[in-house]
């Protein structure tokens, strides 16, 4: 009896598990501008490097880059695209 007990607890905690969208790291559509992203979109279509002149915090995210999914909103998301050019500037 135990044992179809325990048996049951497992297959209970085999559940799906809730699906998640994935962060794209940008803020949310209208939310405010707290990394000041708009005033270095003229950065876009440059190369990697121009963006070292950009304020901290601040990260480069390349097309398979792994990234965290924390938000901070203070930090500026530098996307660069398979030849490290800029392709967007977003707070996150």
């Amino acid at each position: 009896m135990k044992y179809a007990l325990l048996a049951g607890l497992f297959v209970a905690g085999c559940g799906a598990l809730p699906v998640t969208t994935p962060r794209t790291g940008a803020a949310p559509a209208g939310g405010p501008d707290n990394c000041n992203a708009a005033a270095h979109q003229g950065l876009i279509g440059m190369d990697a490097a121009s963006s070292l002149a950009l304020p901290e915090p601040k990260r480069l995210v390349g097309p398979n880059d792994a990234v965290t999914t924390d938000f901070n909103a203070g930090r500026l998301n530098i996307q660069l695209n398979e030849t490290d050019n800029i392709i967007a500037i977003t707070c996150g």
